[in-house]
């Protein structure tokens, strides 16, 4: 059988990547809570909750701005200010909380070492980790109470993890940026190729044909009062030469709407990973007639888009093959799978089915099944599945 899939990630998840350093300011609910609840002054607990919420803002920056992996990508000085600005103001934030609440302040570390993480250089990453412990452990060596074995134990584990953590993300943020940025350079250059082939079609079939009507329009225009006869043979000819250029350009330009069903294919899979649906395809080595391949072919366009407007499914599974005396081509979906009302384009792709002799089914429940059979031409073998890459 053949099949392939496409690795992009559903958008659903994406999303949740780029919003999970919020998660870690829950966090923050232990120092600011033990500030608050103490009995100390209110103009204390106001420039501790100050201190704080411009932590938060700096954070919100740093991870969750607009566009973040464009700008750290594009701008790594203006991205270094922000990590050592934000480096600097964990440190400082413990220093004034432990003043006040002794070693649980030690949350701000573990800020400290993730933001130091999350930039290109691996030793700048391990020489905040190492700052931000030499911290956890300055009190101790300077006279206050130290921690516990299992208290520093903890946060020197999360400590590490929260910089691998980053400087990895910073690291997959980068690669996925310039895979976009390639990804978007070769779209660009295949449709200039694309229009450039277009344009060398159109000159081929109609450079010389028109060369051809002007120079016969001309001489018929020149016979025409001294050889009606010829002049009218010239006008006969210009007619026929321009009644075959008419088809030559409705052929390519036909050609061009259904450039076949691999086409159609790849151009499902373009838009199936923009939406973030992974595809399987499922396809035999048939060797379809034109019109079936020309009806297949519209179906599956106006199937998968019908999947990336309506369906929020995470996978869309294409199957092509040869059941008995048809040719079956069937598109599943994992997604909502709402019976709703046949709109203009499924009623337009069953009658164009039909036409062709051929049936449309609808199956909705666990994500929605649409599934065309196309009658066998003649000549037609049956073909059992093998393996394809789209």
């Amino acid at each position: 059988m053949r099949r392939s899939t496409s690795p992009s990630a559903p958008g659903n998840l994406g999303r949740f990547w780029r919003l999970f350093p919020l998660l870690w300011l829950l966090y923050l609910y232990f120092p600011l809570g033990e500030l608050l609840e103490g009995s100390r002054p209110t103009d204390l607990k106001l420039l501790g909750t100050l201190g704080i919420v411009s932590f938060v803002w700096f954070w919100v920056q740093l991870y969750v701005q607009q566009g973040p992996r464009v700008r750290l990508a594009r701008h790594p000085g203006t991205h270094w200010r922000w990590v050592l600005g934000g480096y600097l103001w964990c440190l400082t934030l413990f220093a004034g909380f432990f003043l006040l609440q002794g070693y649980s302040a030690s949350t701000f570390l573990v800020y400290g070492a993730a933001i130091a993480g999350f930039q290109g250089r691996f030793w700048l990453a391990v020489a905040g980790l190492v700052g931000s412990l030499a911290a956890l452990f300055a009190p101790g060596v300077l006279g206050a109470e130290p921690l516990t074995f299992f208290e520093g134990l903890q946060v020197v584990v999360l400590a590490t993890v929260a910089t691998y953590g980053n400087h990895a993300g910073f690291h997959q943020g980068q690669a996925q940026q310039r895979l976009a940025e390639m990804q978007r350079e070769k779209e660009k250059l295949a449709a200039d190729a694309e229009r450039e082939r277009i344009a060398r079609d159109l000159h081929d079939l109609l450079g010389h044909t028109l060369s051809v009507i002007v120079l016969k329009s001309e001489l018929a225009s020149k016979l025409a009062e001294k050889h009606p006869a010829r002049a009218a043979e010239e006008i006969r000819e210009v007619e026929r030469i321009s009644r075959e250029a008419l088809s030559e350009v409705r052929a390519a330009v036909q050609g061009y709407r259904s450039s076949g069903l691999s086409a159609e294919l790849a151009r499902s899979k373009v838009a199936l990973d923009a939406a973030g649906v992974r595809l399987i395809l499922e396809r035999a080595p048939l060797e379809l007639p034109p019109a079936t391949e020309a009806g297949m072919s519209m179906v599956l366009r106006e199937a998968v888009t019908n999947v990336v407007r309506h369906a929020r499914a995470r996978t869309c599974t294409v199957s092509i093959e040869q059941r008995g005396a048809v040719y079956v081509l069937s598109v599943q979906d994992d997604g909502s799978g709402l019976a709703g009302p046949e709109g203009s384009g499924l009623t337009g792709m069953r009658e164009r089915v039909r036409a062709l002799g051929g049936e449309l089914r609808r199956e909705c429940g666990n994500g929605t099944r649409l599934s065309a059979e196309f009658p066998l031409a003649p000549s037609a073998e049956a073909g059992g599945f093998q393996k394809v890459t789209a």
